[in-house]
Protein backbone atom coordinates (compact mmCIF):
# COMPACT_ATOMS: atom_id res chain seq x y z
CA UNK A 1 0.00 0.00 0.00
CA UNK A 2 1.19 3.52 -1.03
CA UNK A 3 2.12 6.27 1.31
CA UNK A 4 -0.47 9.08 1.55
CA UNK A 5 0.10 12.36 0.09
CA UNK A 6 -2.28 15.08 0.35
CA UNK A 7 0.06 16.81 -3.11
CA UNK A 8 -2.15 13.86 -5.01
CA UNK A 9 -5.52 15.67 -4.24
CA UNK A 10 -4.49 19.12 -4.30
CA UNK A 11 -2.94 19.10 -7.87
CA UNK A 12 -5.74 17.27 -8.97
CA UNK A 13 -7.89 20.54 -8.29
CA UNK A 14 -5.64 22.63 -9.87
CA UNK A 15 -6.20 19.98 -13.01
CA UNK A 16 -2.23 19.02 -12.35
CA UNK A 17 -1.71 15.64 -14.92
CA UNK A 18 -0.38 13.02 -13.07
CA UNK A 19 0.54 9.02 -13.05
CA UNK A 20 -0.57 8.56 -9.86
CA UNK A 21 -4.45 9.53 -8.57
CA UNK A 22 -5.52 10.20 -5.68
CA UNK A 23 -7.84 8.28 -3.52
CA UNK A 24 -10.31 9.47 -1.03
CA UNK A 25 -13.39 8.07 0.53
CA UNK A 26 -14.55 10.24 2.70
CA UNK A 27 -16.46 8.44 5.29
CA UNK A 28 -16.34 4.83 6.01
CA UNK A 29 -19.58 2.92 8.08
CA UNK A 30 -18.02 2.36 11.52
CA UNK A 31 -18.79 -1.28 11.09
CA UNK A 32 -16.20 -1.86 8.30
CA UNK A 33 -14.28 0.85 9.97
CA UNK A 34 -13.59 -1.17 12.70
CA UNK A 35 -12.93 -4.33 10.07
CA UNK A 36 -9.66 -2.45 8.63
CA UNK A 37 -9.08 -1.03 12.11
CA UNK A 38 -9.01 -4.71 13.26
CA UNK A 39 -10.80 -3.86 16.65
CA UNK A 40 -14.14 -2.37 17.76
CA UNK A 41 -15.21 0.96 17.43
CA UNK A 42 -17.76 2.76 19.14
CA UNK A 43 -21.28 3.02 17.44
CA UNK A 44 -20.74 6.83 15.91
CA UNK A 45 -19.82 8.30 12.80
CA UNK A 46 -15.74 7.38 12.03
CA UNK A 47 -14.71 11.27 12.43
CA UNK A 48 -16.45 11.41 16.12
CA UNK A 49 -13.73 9.01 17.38
CA UNK A 50 -10.46 9.61 18.88
CA UNK A 51 -7.89 11.62 16.41
CA UNK A 52 -5.58 9.08 16.46
CA UNK A 53 -7.35 6.51 15.93
CA UNK A 54 -9.16 7.94 13.12
CA UNK A 55 -5.76 9.25 11.54
CA UNK A 56 -5.06 5.08 12.27
CA UNK A 57 -8.16 4.59 9.56
CA UNK A 58 -7.63 6.85 7.40
CA UNK A 59 -3.88 5.40 6.89
CA UNK A 60 -5.56 1.88 6.98
CA UNK A 61 -8.13 3.21 4.53
CA UNK A 62 -5.71 4.47 1.64
CA UNK A 63 -6.92 8.01 1.43
CA UNK A 64 -4.65 10.72 0.83
CA UNK A 65 -7.14 13.32 2.95
CA UNK A 66 -9.11 13.20 5.91
CA UNK A 67 -12.15 14.67 6.26
CA UNK A 68 -13.67 15.95 9.68
CA UNK A 69 -16.84 18.12 10.67
CA UNK A 70 -17.96 19.06 14.29
CA UNK A 71 -21.63 18.45 13.67
CA UNK A 72 -23.93 21.36 15.14
CA UNK A 73 -27.12 18.79 16.10
CA UNK A 74 -29.49 21.40 16.47
CA UNK A 75 -32.97 20.36 17.14
CA UNK A 76 -32.85 16.96 16.31
CA UNK A 77 -34.82 14.22 16.93
CA UNK A 78 -32.78 10.97 16.98
CA UNK A 79 -33.24 7.28 17.34
CA UNK A 80 -30.66 4.64 18.15
CA UNK A 81 -30.61 1.06 16.27
CA UNK A 82 -30.20 -2.11 18.04
CA UNK A 83 -26.29 -1.46 17.22
CA UNK A 84 -26.70 1.86 19.35
CA UNK A 85 -25.67 3.75 16.09
CA UNK A 86 -27.71 7.47 16.17
CA UNK A 87 -30.08 7.98 13.09
CA UNK A 88 -31.65 11.30 12.63
CA UNK A 89 -35.65 11.02 12.88
CA UNK A 90 -37.03 14.23 12.36
CA UNK A 91 -36.50 18.36 13.44
CA UNK A 92 -38.20 19.49 16.73
CA UNK A 93 -37.94 23.68 15.89
CA UNK A 94 -41.28 24.37 13.67
CA UNK A 95 -42.55 27.23 15.38
CA UNK A 96 -40.62 30.50 16.09
CA UNK A 97 -40.84 30.72 19.61
CA UNK A 98 -38.33 27.76 19.08
CA UNK A 99 -35.90 30.02 18.31
CA UNK A 100 -35.60 31.98 21.50
CA UNK A 101 -33.75 28.45 22.98
CA UNK A 102 -31.05 27.75 20.32
CA UNK A 103 -27.71 26.84 21.93
CA UNK A 104 -24.44 27.81 19.45
CA UNK A 105 -22.05 25.06 20.21
CA UNK A 106 -18.55 25.74 21.75
CA UNK A 107 -15.75 27.29 19.16
CA UNK A 108 -13.05 26.63 21.88
CA UNK A 109 -14.08 22.74 22.02
CA UNK A 110 -14.52 22.45 18.34
CA UNK A 111 -10.77 24.64 18.31
CA UNK A 112 -9.29 21.76 20.58
CA UNK A 113 -10.67 18.81 19.24
CA UNK A 114 -9.20 20.35 15.82
CA UNK A 115 -5.93 20.91 17.24
CA UNK A 116 -6.06 17.62 18.24
CA UNK A 117 -6.81 15.70 14.92
CA UNK A 118 -3.92 18.30 13.26
CA UNK A 119 -1.22 17.09 15.83
CA UNK A 120 -2.55 13.43 15.19
CA UNK A 121 -1.94 14.06 11.47
CA UNK A 122 1.56 15.25 11.66
CA UNK A 123 3.90 13.51 9.71
CA UNK A 124 1.49 11.36 8.27
CA UNK A 125 1.26 13.25 4.51
CA UNK A 126 -2.56 13.54 4.76
CA UNK A 127 -4.29 16.42 4.04
CA UNK A 128 -7.44 17.88 5.79
CA UNK A 129 -10.50 18.65 4.38
CA UNK A 130 -12.67 20.31 6.73
CA UNK A 131 -16.76 21.13 6.71
CA UNK A 132 -17.87 23.83 8.81
CA UNK A 133 -21.10 24.58 10.01
CA UNK A 134 -23.88 25.55 7.35
CA UNK A 135 -27.05 27.57 7.83
CA UNK A 136 -29.08 26.08 5.00
CA UNK A 137 -28.65 22.21 6.20
CA UNK A 138 -28.35 23.11 9.93
CA UNK A 139 -32.13 24.93 9.48
CA UNK A 140 -33.38 22.25 7.54
CA UNK A 141 -33.06 19.47 9.67
CA UNK A 142 -33.93 21.53 12.97
CA UNK A 143 -37.30 22.10 11.08
CA UNK A 144 -37.34 18.60 9.67
CA UNK A 145 -36.52 17.93 6.08
CA UNK A 146 -40.67 17.75 4.94
CA UNK A 147 -41.64 20.63 7.34
CA UNK A 148 -38.65 22.42 6.02
CA UNK A 149 -39.67 22.20 2.69
CA UNK A 150 -43.59 23.09 3.13
CA UNK A 151 -42.02 26.63 5.02
CA UNK A 152 -40.53 27.25 1.93
CA UNK A 153 -43.86 27.26 0.27
CA UNK A 154 -46.11 28.34 3.31
CA UNK A 155 -43.84 30.69 5.28
CA UNK A 156 -40.78 31.68 4.00
CA UNK A 157 -40.21 34.33 6.40
CA UNK A 158 -39.70 31.75 9.42
CA UNK A 159 -36.83 29.66 7.45
CA UNK A 160 -35.13 33.53 6.27
CA UNK A 161 -35.23 34.20 10.19
CA UNK A 162 -34.12 30.69 11.54
CA UNK A 163 -31.15 30.88 9.01
CA UNK A 164 -30.23 34.84 9.54
CA UNK A 165 -30.11 33.16 13.12
CA UNK A 166 -27.02 30.46 13.14
CA UNK A 167 -25.61 32.16 10.10
CA UNK A 168 -23.50 34.33 11.76
CA UNK A 169 -22.38 31.14 14.19
CA UNK A 170 -21.70 29.55 11.06
CA UNK A 171 -19.38 32.14 9.51
CA UNK A 172 -17.61 32.30 12.99
CA UNK A 173 -16.96 28.53 12.34
CA UNK A 174 -15.39 29.17 8.74
CA UNK A 175 -12.78 31.44 9.95
CA UNK A 176 -11.48 29.92 13.00
CA UNK A 177 -11.19 27.07 10.72
CA UNK A 178 -9.31 29.19 7.60
CA UNK A 179 -7.11 30.02 10.77
CA UNK A 180 -5.49 26.93 10.68
CA UNK A 181 -3.56 24.70 7.99
CA UNK A 182 -6.73 23.13 6.67
CA UNK A 183 -6.19 22.07 3.18
CA UNK A 184 -9.41 22.64 1.78
CA UNK A 185 -13.24 23.33 2.71
CA UNK A 186 -15.93 21.82 1.90
CA UNK A 187 -19.54 22.97 2.07
CA UNK A 188 -23.03 21.50 0.69
CA UNK A 189 -26.10 23.18 -0.78
CA UNK A 190 -29.76 22.15 -2.21
CA UNK A 191 -30.88 18.47 -1.58
CA UNK A 192 -31.21 16.54 -5.20
CA UNK A 193 -32.91 13.80 -5.86
CA UNK A 194 -32.32 11.25 -9.05
CA UNK A 195 -33.77 13.80 -11.32
CA UNK A 196 -32.46 16.46 -9.94
CA UNK A 197 -32.53 19.68 -7.31
CA UNK A 198 -35.69 19.33 -5.19
CA UNK A 199 -36.23 22.83 -5.19
CA UNK A 200 -36.60 25.38 -8.24
CA UNK A 201 -34.12 27.54 -9.05
CA UNK A 202 -35.53 30.66 -7.58
CA UNK A 203 -35.71 28.63 -4.39
CA UNK A 204 -31.91 27.92 -4.78
CA UNK A 205 -31.04 31.72 -5.36
CA UNK A 206 -33.11 32.75 -2.40
CA UNK A 207 -33.09 30.29 0.08
CA UNK A 208 -29.91 28.07 -0.68
CA UNK A 209 -26.46 30.44 -2.71
CA UNK A 210 -26.50 33.06 -0.90
CA UNK A 211 -24.81 32.09 2.20
CA UNK A 212 -23.34 29.37 0.13
CA UNK A 213 -21.57 32.13 -1.87
CA UNK A 214 -20.30 33.88 1.03
CA UNK A 215 -18.59 30.40 2.22
CA UNK A 216 -17.06 30.14 -0.67
CA UNK A 217 -15.70 33.67 -1.08
CA UNK A 218 -13.96 33.05 2.34
CA UNK A 219 -12.23 30.32 1.68
CA UNK A 220 -11.11 31.93 -1.73
CA UNK A 221 -9.63 34.56 0.15
CA UNK A 222 -7.66 32.75 1.89
CA UNK A 223 -6.37 30.75 -1.02
CA UNK A 224 -7.69 27.88 0.51
CA UNK A 225 -9.88 25.43 -2.58
CA UNK A 226 -13.46 24.36 -2.17
CA UNK A 227 -15.16 21.06 -2.29
CA UNK A 228 -19.05 20.33 -2.55
CA UNK A 229 -20.41 17.23 -1.58
CA UNK A 230 -24.08 16.90 -3.29
CA UNK A 231 -25.80 13.66 -3.10
CA UNK A 232 -28.14 12.96 -6.22
CA UNK A 233 -28.21 13.79 -9.79
CA UNK A 234 -26.63 17.48 -9.83
CA UNK A 235 -25.55 17.83 -13.60
CA UNK A 236 -27.54 20.92 -13.87
CA UNK A 237 -25.90 22.78 -10.99
CA UNK A 238 -22.20 22.47 -12.48
CA UNK A 239 -22.08 25.71 -14.52
CA UNK A 240 -23.31 27.48 -10.78
CA UNK A 241 -20.31 25.97 -8.75
CA UNK A 242 -18.01 26.77 -11.49
CA UNK A 243 -18.88 30.73 -11.39
CA UNK A 244 -19.09 30.13 -7.70
CA UNK A 245 -15.24 29.03 -7.59
CA UNK A 246 -15.78 26.37 -6.65
CA UNK A 247 -12.83 23.52 -7.25
CA UNK A 248 -14.29 20.15 -6.97
CA UNK A 249 -17.69 18.54 -6.54
CA UNK A 250 -18.35 14.90 -5.00
CA UNK A 251 -19.75 12.15 -5.02
CA UNK A 252 -21.36 12.04 -8.34
CA UNK A 253 -23.65 9.44 -7.95
CA UNK A 254 -24.48 7.22 -11.19
CA UNK A 255 -28.68 7.89 -10.27
CA UNK A 256 -29.45 4.74 -12.24
CA UNK A 257 -27.42 6.11 -15.41
CA UNK A 258 -28.89 9.44 -15.46
CA UNK A 259 -25.81 11.22 -14.71
CA UNK A 260 -22.73 10.36 -16.62
CA UNK A 261 -19.52 11.17 -15.22
CA UNK A 262 -17.92 10.94 -18.71
CA UNK A 263 -20.15 13.44 -19.77
CA UNK A 264 -19.38 16.10 -17.21
CA UNK A 265 -15.84 15.40 -17.90
CA UNK A 266 -15.93 16.46 -21.26
CA UNK A 267 -18.18 19.72 -20.96
CA UNK A 268 -16.23 21.14 -17.77
CA UNK A 269 -13.37 18.91 -16.85
CA UNK A 270 -11.31 21.68 -17.52
CA UNK A 271 -13.35 23.44 -15.01
CA UNK A 272 -13.84 21.41 -11.92
CA UNK A 273 -12.66 18.29 -10.65
CA UNK A 274 -14.64 15.15 -9.96
CA UNK A 275 -14.17 12.94 -7.10
CA UNK A 276 -16.15 9.76 -6.90
CA UNK A 277 -18.36 7.75 -9.04
CA UNK A 278 -17.27 4.33 -8.04
CA UNK A 279 -20.77 2.82 -7.70
CA UNK A 280 -21.70 1.66 -4.27
CA UNK A 281 -23.91 -0.91 -6.33
CA UNK A 282 -20.84 -2.98 -7.76
CA UNK A 283 -19.23 -2.13 -4.02
CA UNK A 284 -21.43 -3.78 -2.08
CA UNK A 285 -22.01 -6.71 -4.50
CA UNK A 286 -19.50 -7.11 -7.50
CA UNK A 287 -16.19 -8.88 -7.00
CA UNK A 288 -12.76 -7.64 -6.77
CA UNK A 289 -11.89 -8.17 -10.04
CA UNK A 290 -14.93 -6.26 -11.32
CA UNK A 291 -14.24 -3.63 -9.22
CA UNK A 292 -10.11 -3.30 -10.13
CA UNK A 293 -11.76 -3.25 -14.20
CA UNK A 294 -14.08 -0.35 -13.24
CA UNK A 295 -11.38 1.76 -11.30
CA UNK A 296 -9.39 1.64 -14.65
CA UNK A 297 -11.99 2.37 -16.35
CA UNK A 298 -12.70 5.48 -14.50
CA UNK A 299 -9.07 6.93 -14.21
CA UNK A 300 -8.60 6.15 -18.36
CA UNK A 301 -11.67 8.01 -19.42
CA UNK A 302 -11.17 11.16 -16.17
CA UNK A 303 -7.79 11.58 -15.38
CA UNK A 304 -6.31 13.34 -18.58
CA UNK A 305 -5.45 16.75 -17.74
CA UNK A 306 -5.71 16.02 -14.09
CA UNK A 307 -8.96 16.80 -12.11
CA UNK A 308 -10.18 13.44 -10.90
CA UNK A 309 -10.44 11.97 -7.41
CA UNK A 310 -10.99 8.37 -6.99
CA UNK A 311 -13.35 7.02 -4.69
CA UNK A 312 -17.41 5.83 -4.16
CA UNK A 313 -20.77 7.19 -5.43
CA UNK A 314 -21.55 8.47 -2.41
CA UNK A 315 -19.82 6.84 1.40
CA UNK A 316 -18.71 3.52 2.50
CA UNK A 317 -22.23 1.96 3.69
CA UNK A 318 -22.17 -1.41 6.18
CA UNK A 319 -23.39 -3.27 2.52
CA UNK A 320 -19.81 -2.94 1.21
CA UNK A 321 -17.60 -6.02 2.12
CA UNK A 322 -14.20 -4.66 3.30
CA UNK A 323 -12.75 -6.94 1.14
CA UNK A 324 -14.19 -4.90 -1.70
CA UNK A 325 -13.03 -2.02 0.08
CA UNK A 326 -9.79 -2.66 0.14
CA UNK A 327 -10.35 -3.76 -3.59
CA UNK A 328 -11.11 -0.35 -4.60
CA UNK A 329 -8.34 1.19 -2.54
CA UNK A 330 -5.75 -1.32 -4.33
CA UNK A 331 -6.44 -0.50 -7.62
CA UNK A 332 -6.20 3.03 -7.25
CA UNK A 333 -2.86 2.73 -5.33
CA UNK A 334 -1.57 0.18 -8.14
CA UNK A 335 -2.54 2.26 -11.08
CA UNK A 336 -0.40 4.26 -13.76
CA UNK A 337 -1.81 6.41 -15.71
CA UNK A 338 -0.47 7.20 -18.66
CA UNK A 339 -0.63 10.32 -20.72
CA UNK A 340 -1.47 9.73 -24.34
CA UNK A 341 -1.80 13.12 -25.66
CA UNK A 342 -1.16 15.48 -22.68
CA UNK A 343 2.55 15.83 -21.80
CA UNK A 344 3.81 18.17 -19.06
CA UNK A 345 3.13 16.94 -15.75
CA UNK A 346 6.85 16.33 -15.63
CA UNK A 347 7.43 19.74 -15.54
CA UNK A 348 4.63 20.87 -12.77
CA UNK A 349 4.61 21.49 -9.31
CA UNK A 350 2.90 18.36 -8.92
CA UNK A 351 3.89 14.68 -8.15
CA UNK A 352 6.37 13.60 -11.18
CA UNK A 353 5.56 10.76 -13.31
CA UNK A 354 7.80 7.85 -12.35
Amino acid sequence: MRSPDKRRYLNALRHVESAEIPFFEMEIETTVAAKILGRPLPPVRPFEIPARDYVELNLRAGNDMVFWSHIWELGRRNVLDEEGRKHYADGTMKRREDLRGIEFPDLGEIQRELEALLTAMEGTGLGLVYTPSQAPFIVMTAVGYQDYYERLITDPAFIHEFQERVHPHCMRELEMALGYPVDSIQVGAVLCGKEGPLTSRAMMEEFEFPTLRERVKAAKAKGIPVSIHQDGNVSSLFPDFIAMGIDVINPIETCDGRQDIYALKRAYGDRIALHGNIDLNLLAFGTGDQIAEDVARHIEGLAAGGGYICASSHNTTEAVPVENFFAMRDAVHAYRFSPKTVRGAQDSPGIPHP
